[in-house]
């Protein structure tokens, strides 16, 4: 035991982890939650902090003034830590140059309030996390299969790949729902078929279309896809997301960055090759006409607006959808 507490003890005060990628960061905690569970009693000195939460400059001030009676080290996890007010970000920068309690940060952006970051520098660390590529999880894949004793054929590993959108927890949670169907069958080989009918994609194709539809301002292809994405319930999880991601794309076009700012902005957001990349700013070259700046900056507002709406009442997102891409559609600005 003793040697484990050291574990604790040798831990930095504080850790950030950016990435634009919310999974990314989830895996990171929670690897981060499984190295510290049998070293330190996490039901009174392990707590998460979340932006959305009430009172959280006062419970993180009472979770840091209450001592431990259990563990040699206290840990706290701050989600999501740019979207804190500058109080609470300058309390966790006091407490890191003062006592001794161990911040563990994520991030999707750096912007974060000076006095942390400079505290981070001195007695923390700060990383940058990337999603992981197709090919680190298709070895992921093939050696959790092998221990397993399962096979996967090359079609099964390449939709089942390709359906999780590259999301590194999704592919494990869908991985466990095939494991489970395999394991009562004889042949333990997994084939396309089963991943078809098991594994729903992240986005239906119909969603690509229907970004594209929005790109190329056709209203009537807009409606059509949405229904026909709705018919099928499919999951409406990154629609924002990708019509976001076009939208600047364009921006990034019509505000002289052009070809070289929109490539490494998508090189940036997609972990995809460069053919893939350069088909993709292609295509928003050519949407870019569509849209004066003035109509791209409304539909940011928008984005925004909806983003917030989705999160508040998922059961609402249907309606929400239709409200959106009604809106976008009919989005006019004095230039057109």
């Amino acid at each position: 035991m003793p040697e484990e507490k050291n574990k604790i003890d040798k831990l930095k005060k504080a850790y950030l982890y950016i990435s634009r990628n919310p999974s990314v960061l989830e895996e990171k905690v929670g690897e981060i939650k499984s190295f510290i569970e049998d070293k330190i009693n996490t039901e009174t000195d392990y707590k998460v902090f979340r932006p959305d939460s009430e009172n959280t400059d006062g419970e993180l001030e009472n979770y840091i003034s209450t001592p431990s009676l259990f563990s040699s080290r206290k840990i706290a996890v701050i989600r999501n830590i740019e979207k804190f007010n500058a109080k609470f970000q300058k309390t966790i920068a006091k407490t890191i140059n003062g006592q001794d309690i161990v911040f563990i940060l994520t991030a999707s952006s750096e912007k974060i309030n000076k006095a942390l970051l400079d505290a981070l520098k001195q007695e923390g660390s700060i990383k940058k996390l990337r999603p992981p590529a197709g090919k680190d999880m298709l070895k992921w894949l093939e050696n959790k299969a092998s221990v397993d004793g399962i096979v996967f054929t090359d079609e099964a590993k390449s939709l089942l790949i390709e359906n999780v959108n590259l999301d590194q927890n999704l592919l494990k949670n869908e991985y466990s729902k095939l494991y489970d169907y395999i394991s009562s069958e004889d042949k333990k080989i997994i084939e396309g078929k089963a991943v078809r009918h098991l594994v729903p994609r992240v986005y239906s194709m119909k969603i690509f279309d229907l970004v594209d539809y929005l790109g190329g301002r056709d209203k009537n292809g807009s409606i059509a896809a949405l229904e026909e994405i709705l018919s099928e319930d499919s999951n409406l999880l990154g629609l924002i997301t990708l019509i976001h991601r076009m939208f600047k794309s364009m921006l990034y076009i019509k505000t002289g960055d052009g070809t070289t700012g929109v490539t490494a902005f998508l090189e940036k957001n997609i972990n995809m090759p460069p053919y893939f990349i350069g088909k993709l700013v292609n295509k928003y070259i050519k949407f870019s006409r569509n849209y004066s700046n003035e109509e791209i900056v409304k539909i940011f507002d928008l984005l925004n607006d909806y983003d917030i709406k989705f999160r508040i009442d998922p059961s609402e997102n249907k309606n929400l959808a239709k409200r959106m891409i009604a809106q976008i559609t009919d989005i006019k600005s004095k230039e057109f």
